[in-house]
């Protein structure tokens, strides 16, 4: 165990921990004698045990910080810092916001960062000093004190936190609800984000146009074709303009997309699509058109089967149900999820519930187009400019 080497040209080498232990009864018998009984139930096999745990954590240690020199395994800051190289940055968490109303008596003083609950018990703080007008009343921007969405309905924030209490602060309330806020980006997600966005440095290429595009706000999938020649083309299933990019986007503002478009296509390349925005370019102040497209939504229905045996059958439903829009989401390691111009597979279905929830059985899962309601086991097509959609109503569960 001395000589460990938990990294070679292969990669990074995990022991079996029956090796381990195997290693440390001999380190024993090599003090105590051959004839030591080195079984569990013996204080000395107690002690080898324990040496073994302690060497296979620390085996594991060595391979989970190893492990962070690769991109598609790492977490955390080391996949931050992998990340930054290509100049990405994790979305961080932010806290839910909302303009409150407070009332009271004019005049009064409001300090900064008192606090106020919802009458749902979630606690938010005011970020800034404010004076109660002649009306009566001021408004102060309020902030939740943890980070996520912490919700806040109209008329919700209600109760001031007793200990915060100001002499002429009679009440509190608000008119419209929080903007909610999120959490910070999951390894999961990052990982993802960044195997699409390696060429986010670039511009012109079809890598750095889709690189460019995933970065945008709110933009889920999306799907590319290029025609290089002089000739109009069709081209998996799109009819394309001479010299012209095809870009179907999933997800993100008109604007945003359109803008992200022209600032890293190549000059004089075409565009196709179904929605068109007028863009103005800063620098000349020239308008330009900007075509793409937008998919057409192909929503589904999905019967799930799932075979009881000796499992208990309260959850089930909810468990298949979760782990399926964990997979069309995308939610699921290797898992790309219901994305454009990606054809739907129940086998592949059935293999994201069971990575989810690897106790359940999953004999059979049958899909079909909401428009026609004809379930099989086959594939669903989906084309290029097409993305499919699901929703936890439309996934039936059959216990069998």
């Amino acid at each position: 165990m001395e000589n460990y080497k938990y990294i070679d040209s292969t990669g990074v080498i995990i022991p079996d921990t029956g090796d381990i232990k195997t290693e440390v009864q001999n380190e024993f018998r090599a003090v105590f004698g051959d004839d030591l009984d080195v079984s569990d139930s013996t204080p000395q096999g107690l002690l080898i045990a324990a040496e073994t745990n302690a060497r296979a954590n620390v085996v594991r240690n060595n391979a989970a910080l190893a492990n962070q020199i690769n991109p598609n395994i790492s977490g955390g800051i080391f996949l931050d810092a992998i990340w930054s190289l290509t100049g990405g940055e994790r979305d961080k968490a932010t806290r839910s916001q909302v303009m409150a109303t407070l009332i009271g008596s004019p005049g009064t003083n409001i300090r900064a960062r008192v606090r106020a609950r919802t009458t749902a018990g979630d606690t938010f703080e005011s970020v800034s000093s404010a004076k109660i007008d002649n009306t009566g009343k001021v408004n102060v921007l309020f902030q939740s004190l943890e980070f996520g969405p912490v919700p806040c309905g109209t008329g919700s924030l209600t109760e001031i936190v007793t200990s915060d209490a100001i002499l002429g602060w009679d009440g509190i309330t608000n008119d419209s609800p929080a903007v909610i806020g999120t959490l910070s980006q999951s390894d999961l997600s990052v990982r993802n984000l960044r195997r699409r966005t390696l060429a986010l440095q670039a511009v012109s290429m079809p890598e750095a146009i889709i690189s460019r595009l995933y970065t945008v706000d709110g933009v889920r999938s999306l799907s590319f074709r290029e025609n290089i020649s002089n000739q109009t083309q069709t081209i998996d299933g799109i009819e394309m303009k001479p010299h012209s990019i095809f870009v179907c986007v999933y997800g993100g503002t008109d604007d945003d997309v359109a803008r992200t478009l022209l600032n890293t296509k190549s000059g004089g390349c075409a565009y196709n699509g179904n929605t068109n925005v007028s863009v103005v370019e800063p620098i000349s102040g020239q308008t330009y058109e900007v075509t793409f497209e937008r998919p057409e939504i192909i929503n589904l229905l999905i019967k799930v089967y799932i075979r009881k045996g000796s499992l208990n059958t309260t959850g089930i439903t909810t468990q298949a149900q979760t782990a399926i829009m964990m997979y069309a989401n995308g939610e699921i390691e290797g898992e790309s999820g219901f994305a454009v111009g990606e054809d739907i597979s129940p086998f592949e279905i059935a293999g994201g519930v069971n990575e989810v929830y690897p106790e359940l059985f999953v004999s059979k899962v049958e899909i079909a187009k909401e428009s026609d309601g004809v379930f099989s086991t086959n594939e669903i097509p989906i084309a290029l400019d097409e993305v499919a959609a699901i929703t936890i109503s439309a996934i039936t569960v059959i216990i069998q």
